[in-house]
């Protein structure tokens, strides 16, 4: 499955069955609360269970705006339950929003997942970005696109 993308070359919509499939590793690491790394590898480690992961074709077709949109819309909707009960927790809330997570692509966009809002949960952002950029990424860059991915799961100890 493929479809042209902006630079001329082809983007990939799907597994590639003809490739062998690669196994990679996301792992714990101190400072990751334990909770959201398990939910965030769990989901991905199903997605791969399933069939549906694959390198997708870089750089991800994405749009920021629908990122922004959601983070917006979530800090409405603490603004608009909070803010006259209790003002100071919809702050601290707002804050813990903007400065400690990320909206996070739980079906990562380097693993074929949609660019959307179903998409998206808060995620602390430590783990965001270790599990992206510097743990799905590095295993995956040279392989070709298409190429169906499982997830193994390392940690956290109990």
């Amino acid at each position: 499955m493929a479809e042209a993308a902006s630079n001329g070359r082809v983007r990939v919509t799907g597994p590639n069955r003809q490739l062998p499939e690669k196994t990679i590793t996301i792992k714990w690491e101190p400072g990751m609360p334990k909770v959201e790394f398990r939910r965030k590898a769990e989901a991905l480690k199903r997605l791969g269970e399933e069939g549906k992961l694959y390198k997708a074709t870089n750089p991800v077709a994405r749009d920021r705006k629908v990122t922004k949109s959601y983070r917006q819309h979530i800090i409405d909707r603490i603004w608009e339950l909070y803010h006259e009960r209790n003002p100071e927790f919809a702050n601290k809330l707002i804050k813990r929003v903007t400065e400690k997570m990320d909206p996070d692509h739980v079906w990562e966009l380097q693993l074929g997942g949609p660019d959307n809002w179903d998409n998206l949960r808060f995620l602390d952002r430590k783990t965001n970005r270790t599990i992206g950029m510097y743990q799905i990424w590095p295993q995956i860059k040279n392989l070709p696109d298409g190429t169906p991915i499982r997830i193994e799961v390392i940690g956290p100890p109990d």
